[in-house]
């Protein structure tokens, strides 16, 4: 029967053969045409990139089966036939790229659920970056130091998501350390002030600058401060620069690490030097008793 279909294609008139390569061509072209309309509606519709990537692809590919489909029935060849090969056929490239297929199907879930779009600075896993695209099969990050990462869409999937741009504020969370012996009132005024100062920090919710711990070596004020998500870093470099200038001005002690050894230690080392002193004056003792005993 195969070798009876193969022979009734070759046995096809220059017409046949005519009409199925003008319908080809001209079949591309309408497709690459009508992709580009579709292409340009969806861009200016509010619809994210990564969606307008996906739905083209995905249309073109259809087309593409349709055209060469309806080709193949142009030369009387059998679609079941057709339909049948391309399904073995799709089933072993299936098993084959089952990887490719969880990266596929975790895309098309992240681009329905959209945890993050083009252009927000993320958290996935332990790798931070901003989204340059979202790919069917894999994730594009730009780090802050111009490294670009590619994840697998199953990766990022079952990974930990922190996107830093879906609230419009952030609070930073700072601590300084200021020495025992420092007017706490003093310093929280002073940190206080440097914050409010601060171009980037809000006014409303106002910073709040409160004695978060008291350390080995110091005491530790924090400060919560509230800014736009977009001036992060800026603002952290802001309120550190402010806070160590305002420090200086009120001569506020930063302190180093220190270590204090307690009264009770030097009694218990000088107990110990006492024994051995004892000891040893013992020994002796004993030493000069024998020789005078010997004599």
């Amino acid at each position: 029967m195969e070798i009876e279909a193969l022979e009734a294609v070759l046995d096809k008139t220059d017409s046949q053969v005519i009409l199925f390569l003008a319908t080809l061509f001209f079949g591309i072209i309408s497709i690459k045409l009508f992709m580009m309309l579709l292409k340009r509606l969806l861009l200016i519709s509010s619809v994210d990139n990564a969606v307008v990537r996906f739905c083209t692809h995905s249309v073109e590919i259809i087309l593409a089966v349709i055209l060469i489909l309806y080709d193949f029935s142009l030369l009387d060849i059998p679609l079941t036939s057709m339909i049948a090969v391309i399904s073995a056929f799709g089933v072993a490239i299936g098993l084959a790229i089952q990887d490719s297929i969880a990266n596929v199907a975790n895309g098309l879930i992240m681009i329905g659920t959209r945890p993050f779009k083009v252009g927000d600075f993320v958290q996935i896993g332990s790798d931070e970056g901003r989204i340059e695209e979202l790919r069917l099969m894999n994730t594009v990050l730009s780090t802050a130091d111009n490294r670009k990462l590619i994840l697998p869409n199953r990766q990022v999937f079952t990974s930990r998501i922190v996107n830093y741009n879906t609230n419009p504020t952030r609070r930073i969370d700072l601590t300084f350390a200021v020495d025992y012996d420092t007017d706490i009132d003093k310093a929280i005024k002073a940190t206080k002030t440097a914050c409010t100062s601060c171009r980037k920090v809000l006014k409303n919710p106002a910073p709040r600058i409160e004695l978060y711990d008291m350390a080995s070596s110091s005491l530790m004020i924090s400060a919560w401060c509230w800014i736009d998500s977009k001036d992060y870093y800026d603002a952290f470099f802001e309120i550190k620069r402010a806070v160590w200038n305002a420090y200086k001005e009120n001569n506020i002690v930063i302190p180093f690490d220190q270590l204090v050894i307690s009264e009770r230690e030097k009694a218990v080392q000088r107990k110990r030097t006492t024994r051995k002193t004892t000891a040893a004056k013992t020994v002796t003792n004993a030493k000069s008793q024998t020789k005078e005993l010997r004599k």
